[in-house]
């Protein structure tokens, strides 16, 4: 079958609420800020109704993220029915999976979500990186399974090419027993450096340009209420910001269209602005190329 060519344009079909910046975990690999914040369900509910009052809203999915989305239970609960009311669909919530202290938290707060109406995927974050206990996990996982049913998880792992054989090979282990035994699709991800972090600068070629439609297409709202337009690594920096929570939908995408980052990552492509820099003889980190798109989105929010 052809594959279809990649659609140029910010056209989102997608919110993914980083509910709060709170985590009981503190990864390596993580750029979230630690302040103590929490979005409101009132503002995320607004969002959601402007965007299907909208005609030209292509948004009818809701996702959630973090921080750890679980320390955020009243605002996830209050959006997820909310957005089931509405007639939206669900992709994820993106977990460490480690949040809960006893398996009766663990099974009590599952089931809220389940109440309130959660029929989406629950992809966890099993790696070197986060360093969780492999049996709480496991439990985690085979709770999970008793109040979805199976084949809503998803297990993502970020390769840490520092670590050595012996762990490698324990970790790729338990990632087949976990995919194994609980219907667990598994997914690893290479990591993925800051725009100004000579290690993501060490390829000799560039990165494959896809007009960011992987971590792109997409709302994604910051615990702050700042929306960028992915859920890439480099979302953070406040030039990709095209507006906030409360300001609807009509008015977040006039904002994209005034967006230099937006018009470089889903009309011009990036890799023409990376060949363009490099032809030109500006200097990037270490002289070098990044096979990174993010990579370079961070570098560039701060030199275009």
């Amino acid at each position: 079958m052809k594959k279809l060519p990649v659609q140029k344009g910010f056209n989102p079909t997608e919110i993914i609420f980083a509910c709060t910046t709170l985590c009981n975990l503190r990864c390596a690999h993580c750029f979230v800020n630690r302040l103590p914040t929490k979005l409101n369900a009132g503002d995320a509910k607004k969002l959601i109704l402007s965007c299907k009052k909208n005609p030209d809203s292509q948004i009818d999915k809701i996702g959630f993220s973090g921080g750890e989305p679980f320390l955020a239970l009243d605002f996830m609960t209050e959006t997820i029915k909310f957005a089931r009311k509405n007639d939206f669909m669900f992709d994820q919530i993106m977990t460490n999976g480690d949040w809960w202290k006893t398996e009766s938290d663990l099974r009590e707060t599952l089931q809220k979500i389940c109440n309130a109406g959660y029929d989406g995927k629950i992809g966890v974050s099993y790696d070197n990186f986060h360093a969780q206990k492999y049996e709480r996990i496991r439990t985690f996982c085979k709770t999970v399974n008793e109040i979805f049913g199976e084949e809503i998880l998803t297990i993502q792992a970020v390769a840490d090419p520092l670590l050595d054989e012996e762990n490698s090979e324990k970790l790729e282990a338990e990632l087949n027993a976990l995919s194994e035994d609980f219907s667990a699709d598994i997914f690893i991800l290479p990591q993925t450096f800051q725009g100004d972090d000579e290690r993501g600068w060490q390829s000799k070629k560039w990165f494959k340009e896809d007009f960011c439609e992987g971590p792109g297409q997409i709302l994604f709202v910051h615990p702050t209420g700042d929306i960028a337009p992915c859920c890439g690594f480099a979302n953070e920096n406040s030039a990709l910001f095209i507006g906030k929570i409360t300001d609807g939908f009509e008015k977040i995408m006039e904002n994209a269209k005034e967006s230099k980052m937006v018009q470089a990552c889903f009309c011009d492509g990036l890799l023409k602005h990376a060949k363009k820099l490099e032809k030109s003889g500006k200097k990037m980190p270490e002289n070098g190329r990044t096979d990174d798109i993010c990579t370079f989105c961070g570098w560039l929010c701060n030199n275009l």
